[in-house]
């Protein structure tokens, strides 16, 4: 029985350019459609890396709060671009679309938009230690190593994609960390983003923001196709409420 989500991600998830992120955004509109609470540790320009440390080192944390035991936890992470990263500072400052989550402003965020800002750590890190491939790899190492601890601890996994993040060809040492994940853990049932991602699913068929973001149109959207995934794969959820497709029409929803 799940009793609690726990979402995370980068701007995607926690709903940048939505009038109000806490009602609206698709973790928010998908728990109330599942009847459960969503604690969603996403961040604005958020990197897999910060995913990766955020969920692992707020789980224990949040369960409590929440009163739900790990085992009973769904744990819904959305890749985002493998050329962000973050590395630690000494001093708390970059607050600009953060969360409230312990220690996050310690944390300075590697990314194309601090560009016009002259960050040199950026700077360097665009121009002289990136590569796809580098980061490819990096996402999957992350992903099989957050999986593996995300099932040890009794919690259930699933995975989704901000847009089309991994890419076509995938590197040769791709092959071994890609059989060690469950192909069934991610929406679309397979592990090529292109076409299963929020944005490649909303653009076209909603309104989107000035940053490029779906607006509440597609949240909602996208929560209904995640909710009907999970239904579809047999997790169990506290009510049997009515719920809604994503093409409008209603049903009964399968939990019991």
């Amino acid at each position: 029985m799940i009793r609690l989500l726990v979402a995370n991600g980068c701007s995607c998830t926690r709903g940048q350019e939505l009038v109000d992120p806490g009602s609206s955004a698709w973790p928010a509109v998908l728990a109330s459609r599942l009847g459960i609470p969503v604690a969603n540790l996403a961040s604005d320009g958020g990197s897999n890396r910060r995913i990766v440390r955020t969920t692992v080192g707020n789980l224990d944390r949040v369960c409590r709060e929440f009163g739900v035991p790990v085992e009973e936890t769904l744990v819904l992470c959305m890749w985002t671009c493998v050329f962000r990263n973050e590395y630690h500072l000494r001093r708390p400052r970059d607050r600009t679309g953060r969360t409230d989550l312990p220690y996050e402003t310690d944390w300075k965020r590697l990314g194309p938009w601090n560009f016009e800002e002259d960050d040199n750590a950026s700077n360097a890190h665009f121009r002289s230690m990136l590569s796809e491939k580098g980061g490819t790899i990096n996402l999957l190492t992350d992903w099989v190593l957050l999986d593996s601890y995300l099932r040890l601890r009794g919690a259930v996994p699933r995975y989704t994609f901000a847009w089309n993040v991994l890419p076509s060809k995938m590197p040769a040492e791709a092959v071994d960390l890609f059989r060690q994940l469950d192909r069934t853990s991610v929406y679309g049932n397979k592990f090529e983003s292109n076409g299963n991602s929020i944005n490649q699913l909303t653009w076209k068929k909603f309104e989107f923001g000035p940053g490029k973001h779906p607006l509440e149109a597609g949240h909602a959207y996208f929560a209904a196709l995640l909710e009907a995934w999970l239904r579809d794969q047999g997790l169990k959820f506290p009510e049997r409420a009515l719920s809604h497709r994503a093409d409008g029409a209603d049903h009964d929803g399968a939990a019991s």
